[in-house]
């Protein structure tokens, strides 16, 4: 008699203790992610939370951050040094900071702030002479030392009704001061239009009334006047130039005039040149004297000098001196400037190692050398960067990475590497990248929202942090820091202990081309205090599932039996808040025979 067989289950296990990062292609591995959210890979080859991190320096509409002994901020208008405003800035949230010698430039505004001296002012200077007659000689520019004029603006003040205020009934000018007649003290409610008013005025001031307004309870006016000044046109009007400024002159009559020129020495009413530079005559037409700076797209400091692109064409400044950008004179301090051989305009510039790299939309090149006799563009490869990617550049333990046209990539001497393959579901657009030496942080505007993603270089891993709203990284002393949208603050080095996160594997299938069973799923975690964790599965494209939910207040195993029966595979998504640690997580299933 023929006895029925009865075939047996073939069990197995299987062991993950190592994490992957995000990978949202077709092929993947064990331990990869399909999705996750303020998690890292700090404790690799587990899995914790994203970095925290302390707030610094709160501020409004900060748009740029850099380090030059202290931190940098462009932010609401302004330039903030050490946590003080230095300086007006002007609206708007493209801003680029570069750090040379002493001094933090600031662009497109142009502008610098020297941080040993406590300066703030503009790197372009101009003058316009007017309503005088500048004398021409073959190697000097002379004005009048005195040349009076008035100036107005409107204000308002409020007075109390009772307040007595010093009124005239006309005013003359006579030279260099005001002649005053028809003294009367008067009360603010008084006043007529028209009416002379010297207070709240300086010397060579003072208001006409142009209306009064009297409070809801009587008591006070407010008094809207215009402020006349009197003031020397001429007082100070180079002292925005220097000896060895490349200046611009223009609207001389006497057209050989017009032409750029290097000041050899400033006075006062005086501007010296070399012999022979003019032709000697007397102007009276309106003269601008300009100190020129070009409308930079990006800008980077190397060898003393600072570089920028305008259009297609690279500049660099003379030797330790950002001012000037037009200094040709032969010599080793001079500026340099140099036009590319392709169409298109730069879109960004970085320093790297002994040289310089100028991107465009499709191309990249290099620039060494140390002086205009010695410097050399050379065009480097095909992969470019997008105008709206230039922030994207940062730095990583001798390699430069970028979000170029197809992805990010790294360099490092040879052909850029393509690092994001993994990624590419994900649309990068807008990004702003930093470093810490190790990771990439780069933040980007996605279809659904602004977020944060982390390159671990040397492990080839990515994460989503989970932080939104970054305007700006920055690596100074060791330490890494974040500008957002609230302000300065610094990456720590310990996870986050009160960020949510969460982490969706990517499907287990075992390999195996027939009926599994799963039985159990142990999961490895270290809980701490006030901390959570949530496991949910789901198999072969089903509904998500809550199986378990452990809180922790010291390190726990979690053992967690899941019965699934006939799947061919099943999905795992982990979420949690606090401090926490994902080791491992070990299958058991077994296949039919």
């Amino acid at each position: 008699m023929r006895l029925p067989v009865f075939r047996g289950e073939k069990r197995y296990r299987r062991h993950m203790v190592t994490f992957g990062g995000l990978n949202l292609m077709q092929s993947f591995s064990d331990g990869e992610m399909r999705d996750c959210s303020g998690i890292s890979h700090i404790s690799f080859p587990a899995l914790t939370q994203r970095q925290k991190s302390a707030s610094l320096f709160p501020c409004e509409k900060p748009s740029a951050l850099i380090f030059a002994g202290k931190e940098c901020i462009a932010a609401s208008g302004a330039l903030y040094y050490d946590r003080k405003k230095v300086g007006e800035l002007s609206e708007g949230t493209d801003k680029q900071l570069a750090y040379m010698g002493s001094k933090v430039l600031v662009f497109p505004d142009k502008v610098y702030y020297d941080v040993k001296e406590k300066k703030f002012g503009s790197l372009q200077a101009e003058c316009v002479i007017s309503g005088v007659e500048v004398s021409f000689t073959q190697n000097a520019i002379t004005v009048p030392s005195a040349n009076y004029v008035t100036t107005s603006k409107v204000e308002q003040h409020t007075f109390s009704q009772n307040e007595l205020l010093t009124t005239y009934t006309s005013v003359t000018q006579q030279s260099d001061k005001f002649i005053f007649s028809g003294f009367k003290f008067k009360k603010p409610g008084e006043l007529l239009v028209d009416t002379i008013l010297c207070e709240k005025c300086a010397a060579n001031q003072y208001r006409t009334v142009m209306s009064i307004e009297e409070s809801a309870d009587l008591k006070s006016y407010t008094v809207t006047s215009k402020l006349i000044t009197l003031e020397n046109s001429m007082k100070n009007i180079f002292s925005e130039f220097r000896a060895n400024d490349v200046v611009e002159i223009s609207g001389c009559q006497a057209n050989a005039n017009n032409k750029t020129a290097t000041i050899e020495e400033r006075g006062l009413a005086t501007l010296t040149f070399a012999e022979g530079t003019f032709s000697e005559a007397k102007e009276t037409a309106d003269i601008t004297i300009k100190r020129k700076i070009p409308d930079f797209t990006s800008v980077c400091s190397y060898e003393n000098r600072l570089w920028g692109c305008e259009g297609n064409t690279i500049y660099a400044s003379a030797l330790g001196d950002p001012f000037n950008f037009f200094r040709y004179r032969q010599l080793s301090t001079d500026s340099f400037s140099v036009e590319s051989s392709t169409s298109g305009d730069f879109t960004a510039c970085v320093t790297y190692g002994n040289c310089c790299l100028f991107f465009k939309e499709n191309a990249c090149y290099k620039l060494y050398g140390n002086r205009p006799a010695n410097f050399q563009l050379t065009e480097s490869f095909g992969s470019g960067l997008a105008k709206t990617e230039r922030r994207s550049i940062a730095s990583v333990n001798g390699k430069i990475l970028y979000n170029g046209n197809g992805g990010v990539f790294v360099f490092y001497g040879g052909i850029p590497q393509c690092v994001s393959q993994k990624i590419e579901g994900i649309t990068l657009k807008d990004t702003i990248g930093g470093s810490d030496g190790k990771r990439y942080y780069l933040s980007t505007q996605t279809e659904s929202g602004r977020i944060e993603l982390v390159y671990d270089t040397e492990l080839g891993l990515w994460s989503k942090s989970g932080v939104k709203d970054v305007v700006a990284y920055e690596y100074y002393g060791g330490t890494m820091y974040r500008l957002t949208s609230e302000g300065v603050e610094e990456i720590l080095a310990e996870p986050d202990e009160n960020a949510q996160w969460s982490v969706t594997l990517c499907p287990f299938d075992e390999n195996y081309y027939k009926t599994k069973n799963y039985s159990r799923i142990h999961i490895c975690a270290q809980l701490f205090n006030d901390s959570w964790i949530c496991v949910e599965v789901k198999s072969d494209n089903g509904q998500w599932r809550t199986v378990s939910t452990q809180y922790g207040n010291e390190k726990s195993y979690i053992n967690i039996p899941v019965i699934i029966k006939n799947c061919h595979n099943i999905e795992i998504r982990l979420s949690g808040k606090g401090k926490s640690i994902i080791e491992s997580i070990t299958r058991e299933f077994c296949v039919k025979g």
